[in-house]
């Protein structure tokens, strides 16, 4: 008996990390289904790496920690009144284990204030960090009224029953990334994403103000 326990000991964390590639390949996999129905939607296209071997990289201006992920599946096309790209990428961490990020990327008329929420996770590639009880770290010029207002408002718990993306607004540009493993449907994730863009504009809106 003592020597199958010792065997399952030995074994566990290969059948932990196995049993974690396999969800995530099952992830990587429906993710990647559902990018091709983006991709058959009218208006909607695959965007390829040209002869140069470019890549769509949106993100950076974000994200730029993204910059070390590999390309994956990258589709653009309409959402009601935006133009949004999405792309998946990937970095590998261990010999064994990948880890997949999901960007959504929307198009937004005119040209808007910064904004930044971070999430634990996308605040440490800053080397950042704050409190645990909280879900996001704000930042814009005005940092501490960008979060008395934030989490005066419905905006956390909307953006974390959306699956708690890092959010970045620039420009004309309003940027979410994702582990893909937190995404479950896309469609509705999409969906979801572009209706909380009103929100999260006026509140970018309000820090510029309160800081000009």
């Amino acid at each position: 008996m003592g020597w199958i326990i010792a065997f399952a000991v030995i074994l566990a964390p290969s059948l932990i990390g196995l049993t974690f590639a396999v969800r995530t390949a099952r992830r990587v996999g429906k993710a990647e289904r559902e990018m091709r129905a983006l991709d058959a939607r009218p208006g909607w296209q695959r965007i390829e790496r040209g002869k140069d071997g470019e890549e769509w990289a949106g993100y950076a201006g974000h994200f730029p920690w993204l910059l070390r992920t590999w390309h994956g599946t990258t589709v653009t096309g309409p959402l009601g009144d935006h133009q949004v790209t999405v792309t998946r990428r990937y970095e590998q961490i261990s010999r064994r284990d990948d880890q997949h990020w999901l960007i959504v990327c929307f198009d937004l008329r005119g040209s808007g204030p910064n904004l930044r929420l971070e999430r634990h996770w996308s605040a440490a590639e800053l080397n950042l960090t704050f409190s645990k009880d909280l879900p996001y770290l704000p930042m814009s010029d005005d940092s501490a009224g960008t979060a008395e207002r934030f989490y005066a408002s419905d905006l956390p718990k909307q953006l974390v029953r959306s699956a708690g993306p890092a959010v970045s607004f620039r420009e004309n540009e309003a940027c979410f990334v994702y582990p893909l493993s937190e995404v479950v449907d896309m469609d509705k994730l999409l969906e979801e994403l572009a209706g909380l863009l009103p929100d999260l504009a006026a509140l970018a809106r309000e820090d510029e103000a309160d800081s000009t």
